[in-house]
């Protein structure tokens, strides 16, 4: 008798341990999944949606978009990114963000058609973030402008072409100057020339011509530019202001094989480690870089303040990268 209230003893006891054991693992069980689902949750009540309209020409945003894309990531902005040709497609995209109401909008030169003005304060009054990004158009609708100084850009570029001229002791009357860059007459353009000229003006060349080669890619390759500026001597340029990498790269290697070597002042872009070197050798005069990254994180900074806080500085612009 003793024997069998041993066995039944013992068994109660494993029976309640197992339901013991079975009942914390359930718990531990239970408790990953629940952080593991708050977790989930926090990041999307956190997040911040955005629209990013931009003018077409992937391949000119590249070196922002790569800098963007991995800064946002991090910090829990999803990006719609889209691209217009037309005011008709930038508003189309606006009055779809009407109905999708992103958190924010990022908008690069977005044309001030009518349709669009009637349509900026119907998005402002859906409570939407409005971004205006590398150029201040505006105006009244946007909450925040983050970009770059276009006139300082220009002043920079002035000092290298006279920098140069003044090293060769051969500073010239009239100035011509071709400018290449596909997005000239759309960001920056007027006020990038304006602290070109101003600069130049100021230390005495009076005469200053400019002309604009304006493409895109790859409807007009940059090869055919580069052989229109270097073998064309009806126009006689002094100067070669290009706005790209892919262009300077072209410039730079036509110039050496066409040997016209000190013919041109050239001032570039790009990071490409072929473009240090071309400045060493004086191929080329000097590269002014935007901060993509800065950009990029200046962007982030902005929206995010504005979620968590409903505000953030009304101008960001940021600096450059001279290498000469």
């Amino acid at each position: 008798m003793r024997k069998r209230m041993q066995n039944l003893s013992f068994r109660l006891i494993a029976f309640f341990s197992a339901i013991i054991f079975v009942a914390i693992a359930l718990y531990d069980i239970y408790n990953i999944r629940f952080i593991n689902v708050t977790d989930k949750k926090t990041n999307f009540r956190n997040s911040v949606r955005i629209m990013m309209i931009l003018p077409q020409n992937q391949t000119y945003w590249n070196w922002f978009l790569e800098k963007y894309k991995d800064i946002s990531e991090k910090q829990g902005i999803i990006s719609d990114i889209v691209f217009y040709n037309t005011s008709e497609e930038a508003y189309k995209y606006l009055k779809l963000a009407t109905v999708t109401k992103p958190d924010a909008i990022v908008m690069c030169n977005i044309y001030n058609s009518k349709e669009i003005a009637q349509m900026l304060p119907i998005i402002k009054s859906n409570n939407i973030f409005i971004v205006s990004l590398f150029n201040d158009m505006l105006f009244r609708y946007e909450d925040v402008f983050v970009g770059i100084d276009y006139y300082y850009k220009g002043k920079i570029a002035g000092k290298i072409i006279y920098k140069v001229l003044n090293e060769k002791n051969s500073i010239p009357k009239d100035l011509r100057i071709a400018i290449i860059n596909p997005f000239y007459t759309t960001i920056g353009g007027t006020l990038e020339v304006k602290g070109l000229t101003d600069f130049l003006k100021s230390k005495g060349i009076k005469e200053i011509s400019i002309k604009n080669f304006n493409f895109e890619y790859p409807a007009f390759p940059s090869e055919e530019v580069a052989r229109q500026l270097i073998l064309e001597d009806k126009q006689k340029f002094n100067v070669i202001y290009i706005g790209s990498e892919t262009d300077t790269l072209t410039i730079a290697q036509n110039i050496i094989t066409f040997n016209k070597l000190d013919k041109f002042i050239v001032i570039g872009a790009g990071t490409n480690e072929k473009l240090q070197k071309y400045v060493k050798e004086k191929i080329i005069n000097g590269i002014i870089n935007d901060k993509g990254d800065l950009i990029a994180q200046k962007l982030c900074e902005a929206i995010l303040s504005w979620k968590k806080f409903g505000h953030a500085s009304s101008h960001i612009s940021t600096n450059f990268n001279v290498i000469e």
